[in-house]
């Protein structure tokens, strides 16, 4: 038996995609899209690129060597930082329970678990973006490794395959509540496949100020983030498969008033092979 991947909404670092246990009659021999039940996988992609850093003095983040690792059980899957529970399925769609680590530490922590193969330690910003009234300091605040959890919805029809998660965050750090929502569409399939993928993140203003906020100086409200990602894949000889994607994310108005924040987007760019064992 095998198990189809959705791969509507994109990881941080974009790869592959937030997978989820769903239907597994349109699954006819091993893909990209669809594996084992029961059985790990690994894979791993080689080659160059980076994710843009919106806080004062961010350094883009590289991506080179980008591990990935899954495991789908007929209920309980993994995949990299991901949990879930399959709580019913259907041809073509399911509702799981999903847990998830929060995304926006990975532009304070280079060492962060979501920044996989990227070394050294980074901190929170300290200063001010140079256009802030007064250049005052903001004095730099741990932001700790935080999970999300809640119900998930995904769905696939008419060759579009797309999810949305609910998610309330669970480590009593802040609090907050979180929407993810996306849709991706194969725009070409021949040898191989461009793909298209548009969604948005809503971030309830308690993880916003979390991340984003300065103590007195500035206090955040929630945020609305679409984004918009291309990607090709091409099998190549054996296991290996060429990768490359393009993804462009628009911050909202409360995080890019943050006084450690200088840019409006987050861009992320990839070209190379992925390896699957």
């Amino acid at each position: 038996m095998r198990k189809h991947i959705l791969s509507a909404f994109p990881m941080v670092l974009g790869l592959v995609g937030v997978a989820a246990a769903g239907a597994p009659d349109d699954c006819k021999g091993p893909s990209a899209d669809c594996v084992a039940v029961g059985s790990w996988n690994f894979s791993v992609a080689l080659g160059a690129g980076a994710m843009s850093n919106p806080l004062v003095d961010g350094k883009p983040i590289p991506l080179v060597v980008v591990p990935q690792f899954s495991y789908y059980g007929k209920r309980f899957f993994i995949n990299d930082l991901d949990f879930g529970f399959t709580l019913a399925e259907s041809d073509r769609s399911t509702f799981n329970l999903v847990a998830s680590p929060g995304y926006d530490r990975v532009f304070f922590y280079r060492s962060d678990l979501q920044n996989v193969f990227v070394s050294g330690f980074g901190r929170a910003a300290a200063l001010v973006r140079p256009d802030a009234v007064g250049a005052t300091q903001v004095a730099p605040r741990p932001r700790r490794v935080t999970y999300l959890a809640g119900p998930e919805w995904t769905f696939k029809s008419g060759g579009i395959s797309g999810q949305v998660d609910v998610l309330h965050e669970i480590t009593e750090q802040n609090h907050g509540t979180e929407v993810r929502a996306a849709a991706g569409l194969p725009l070409l399939e021949s040898k191989g496949t461009l793909t298209a993928n548009v969604g948005m993140t809503w971030k309830s203003a308690a993880i916003v100020n979390y991340y984003y906020g300065a103590g007195r100086i500035y206090r955040a409200g929630p945020a609305f983030d679409p984004f918009f990602k291309l990607g090709y894949t091409l099998p190549l000889t054996g296991k290996w498969r060429f990768y490359t994607f393009a993804q462009y994310e628009r911050l909202a108005d409360a995080i890019v008033d943050s006084p450690i924040v200088v840019e409006r987007y987050v861009a992320t760019g990839f070209i190379g092979a992925i390896y699957t064992f």
